[in-house]
């Protein structure tokens, strides 16, 4: 059977999902979960990828996502393999991890995006202890609705507020939005001036079904299995897909940074620091080797393993540790970002 296509809709929004190989568990344990995340906050800088929305469950996850060029597979495959990586290493298990290719839904209008969020962040609370399973929802939608009283409502409230892996703390107002997570689309979908009102009003519409019972499910009314819309954008966009594939595979090539030269890029560095790259390889605790080492890998186009070689004496366990601690320096250190931003703005210029 033929793969379906991957079709990127310019400043459109989609819906991923995945889930473990043969239905197993994906996250075993939270320091899986904090594993994931960590590589789900690199994808708004290394590709252009914007994360509004997740939620970690144990066999699958859910994201909502907005690429702002035509790399969603590739950004997704390289989520996936770094995590699978980091999780058969943490549990000393080989093989696949995933159930083969991600599922991505387009989603045709914005105002289809907060129900969306929506599903997604109630995911905790659909299950069949709570009155939301599967089971339930198939009666919900034959209109066999019960009122589920003041104990099992507080219940499910109780579940959504207290689960850890989701961006849900963060809508909710229980906890602050890490950098890599954008949130003024959400908070601002649902009126509101201030962020206690948006906070307010982005709560009362999620937590609606809780109280209620009765949660729609707009995958039911996705068209072809992957266009939430209507029939006649599907099959535009469908057509479209079949006839630009050869565009959109040649946008996908000019969307990804050449490989930049070496020498231009040490160049740059020497230029920025005033100090030699012979200098400042030989300084203690001077961190220009692994900035640059970071910058060439996020930006420039060059993998870990060809990095290393340009370098004397340098291993790639060492480098891969020395990216990580720009990652973290970086926030804390002005000197370090502002370093970083001016290469990678020489290496947009080119």
């Amino acid at each position: 059977m033929a793969r379906p296509l991957r079709v990127w809709v310019p400043d459109g929004w989609y819906h991923v999902v995945n889930r473990g190989n043969h239905g197993g568990r994906i996250f075993r344990t939270d320091d899986d979960r904090r594993r994931f995340l960590g590589c789900l906050s690199e994808l708004p800088e290394r590709f252009a990828v914007a994360v509004h929305a997740f939620v970690l469950m144990d066999n699958h996850y859910h994201l909502l996502l907005r690429p702002r060029n035509p790399d969603l597979s590739r950004a997704i495959q390289w989520l996936q393999l770094s995590y699978a990586v980091r999780f058969n290493w943490a549990h000393q298990v080989p093989g696949h991890l995933f159930q083969g290719r991600f599922k991505a839904a387009i989603l045709q209008h914005e105002h289809a995006v907060p129900e969306v969020a929506r599903y997604l962040h109630l995911n905790p609370v659909r299950v069949a202890a709570l009155g939301m399973g599967k089971r339930d929802r198939q009666r919900s939608r034959a209109g066999a609705v019960k009122d589920p009283g003041q104990d099992l409502v507080a219940r499910r409230m109780a579940t959504l507020a207290e689960y850890p892996w989701s961006s849900w703390q963060v809508y909710s107002g229980r906890d602050v939005a890490p950098s890599w997570l954008e949130t003024a689309f959400l908070m601002g979908a649902h009126g509101g001036r201030s962020l206690r009102e948006r906070v307010g009003a982005i709560r009362a519409y999620t937590e609606e079904p809780l109280r209620q019972g009765h949660l729609e499910n707009p995958w039911d009314r996705l068209v072809g299995g992957w266009v939430l819309g209507d029939a006649d954008y599907a099959k535009q966009i469908l057509k479209q897909a079949k006839a630009d594939v050869g565009q959109q595979t040649e946008a996908r090539r000019l969307a990804r940074p050449g490989r930049m030269e070496w020498e231009k890029l040490v160049g740059w560095a020497e230029k920025e620091t005033g100090v030699t790259w012979p200098e400042a390889l030989g300084r203690h605790g001077d961190w220009t080797r692994d900035a640059v080492v970071y910058v060439a890998v996020r930006h420039g186009g060059w993998r870990l393993s060809e990095v290393v070689g340009r370098i004397a004496g340098l291993k790639y366990p060492a480098a891969a540790q020395g990216v990580k601690r720009i990652e973290a320096r970086r926030t804390r250190d002005a000197a370090c970002d502002r370093f970083l931003r001016r290469l990678r703005d020489q290496i947009s210029t080119v």
